[in-house]
């Protein structure tokens, strides 16, 4: 189990399987360190997974399919945006709504667009090509971290988002408006204007993380593809408090249990067990982050 633990082929995974939800969970950090309720990351990066796959087939180009990805991202914020922020509607109702329908509206595409239920697979869906950088030619470093995707390595540098947030005037309107909504309008901040474009940065890496789905290797779409990674995300986002290296650093940690299911199916134990890992690590870790809130809560008091 510990070689398993330690692998190369363990760490490696772990990274692939962080990027979708670093980019999703560090984008949405500044949408929830504005104060806006937002749990649809599901829905948007299911959607974003189809769309990204359909861009990939059509013009056979990766890149094209992330851009598509990024633009589905962008509707479908602008659209939890518009019920929210003009229409009034309750974030949370907004996004249930969106995550209840996004499985049936992918799977009515796929047998509207490409005439099949389940998956489709098609060689004219072409992903990002792994990346060889000379630099990283290192022992175990290489077998880590190096021949992945453009993705993993954007994903990576992506953590600098907390510059952003904590170095910038930008960031710091941005915390502000979520901190205190009336102060910040006593500043002369346009709170609905911060909030909504932190709510389309949300969109924008979200419907990123969505593109990585199909186009990280596999060059397919399947029917729920996303499969709970946008409610990780938002988990990552709870624990880390919405400060992008520790959302970060809990995505990791989740990616990392996920990663261990490989191996450990691998040694025979029970796929039963093996498959709740990544869910366990999830509520493990809230349960602790809550537990130290409570207790400098109870100091506070």
């Amino acid at each position: 189990m510990l070689q398993v633990m330690f692998s190369t082929v363990t760490l490696a995974a772990m990274f692939r399987l962080a990027t979708p939800l670093i980019l999703a969970a560090v984008g949405g950090s500044f949408g929830d360190r504005a104060g806006v309720f937002n749990i649809a990351l599901e829905s948007f990066m299911l959607s974003a997974a189809f769309f990204a796959t359909l861009g990939s087939y059509l013009t056979r180009s990766p890149y094209v399919g992330a851009l598509a990805g990024i633009l589905t991202g962008l509707v479908f914020s602008a659209v939890f945006g518009f019920f929210v922020f003009h229409l009034g509607s309750n974030g949370l109702v907004v996004s249930i709504a969106l995550n209840s329908g996004a499985w049936g509206f992918t799977t009515l595409l796929l047998t509207t667009v490409f005439g099949t239920r389940g998956a489709f697979i098609d060689n004219n869906i072409q992903s990002f090509p792994a990346l060889d950088i000379p630099f990283l030619r290192l022992p175990y470093l290489d077998a880590v971290l190096n021949h992945q995707n453009v993705l993993v390595y954007f994903a990576l540098v992506f953590v600098a988002a907390a510059v952003v947030m904590y170095k910038t005037p930008f960031g710091l309107r941005v915390r502000g408006v979520g901190i205190n909504e009336k102060a910040s309008q006593t500043a002369g901040v346009n709170v609905l204007g911060y909030r909504w474009i932190a709510t389309l940065i949300t969109g924008v890496f979200v419907g990123l993380a969505g593109a990585f789905l199909p186009l990280c290797g596999v060059s397919m779409f399947a029917e729920n593809m996303s499969a709970g990674r946008g409610f990780l995300a938002v988990a990552a986002i709870m624990v880390g408090k919405g400060n992008p290296v520790k959302v970060a650093l809990s995505c990791l940690l989740f990616a990392y249990a996920d990663a261990l299911t490989i191996g450990f199916q691998n040694m025979g134990v029970p796929s039963q067990i093996v498959m709740t890992l990544p869910y366990a690590a999830t509520i493990l870790v809230l349960f602790v982050a809550n537990i130290k809130k409570a207790k400098h809560a109870d100091i506070d008091a």
